[in-house]
């Protein structure tokens, strides 16, 4: 029996291009991802409605192009026929409501629909970039993922799951916190 494998795919130029786009792996990701829009079986435009048709933050024709979107497009409600609204209440039973961004809608996804493998491509989420405050949210549900079983693939070259280095790394240096413990 096949592997119940999915590729979730952001942006990052770091490791977009290593998502196995030829290779037959379930492949989901962001609309805006224009090039890409082809190789997904799964689209997911998380933002409310408001920010879409209120404020300019999406190219002219954006939401035409949506409702003509030939993927299962996930919306928070069905804001047009073609869209399907989040399943929120099934996917909060396995991973609780702790989602803050289009990549975390996509993992808690997955963990609830039970795939085997999850590989995460082009999601850096670095700290001097505007997404780091999803970092926490995504290594929450990686984590989660993992515990469940779940074989989770992230690239080398991705921050994620990873300790950035400017703190003292654990063993290097006996760390002491007086104030609090004594000495350890």
């Amino acid at each position: 029996m096949a592997l119940k494998e999915v590729a979730i795919v952001g942006l990052s130029p770091t490791t977009h291009d290593q998502a196995p786009f030829w290779k037959g792996v379930e492949m989901w990701g962001l609309p805006w991802d224009e090039g890409y829009w082809h190789h997904y079986s799964r689209l997911f435009e998380m933002h409310d409605i408001e920010l879409l048709t209120g404020v300019k933050c999406r190219k002219e024709g954006y939401l035409d192009r949506l409702r003509g979107c030939e993927a299962t497009l996930y919306m928070q409600e069905s804001y047009f026929y073609s869209a399907t609204a989040f399943p929120f209440d099934e996917a909060a039973k396995v991973t609780g409501e702790y989602w803050n961004s289009s990549i975390a809608y996509m993992l808690a996804l997955a963990i609830a629909e039970n795939y085997e493998k999850i590989g995460i491509y082009g999601v850096d989420m670095r700290d001097d970039e505007e997404y780091f405050y999803q970092r926490p949210n995504c290594e929450y549900l990686i984590g989660l993922a993992r515990s469940k079983g779940i074989d989770v693939v992230i690239p080398p070259e991705s921050p994620l799951c990873k300790f950035d280095g400017r703190a003292i790394r654990y063993g290097k240096e006996l760390q002491t916190y007086p104030k609090r413990y004594g000495k350890l």
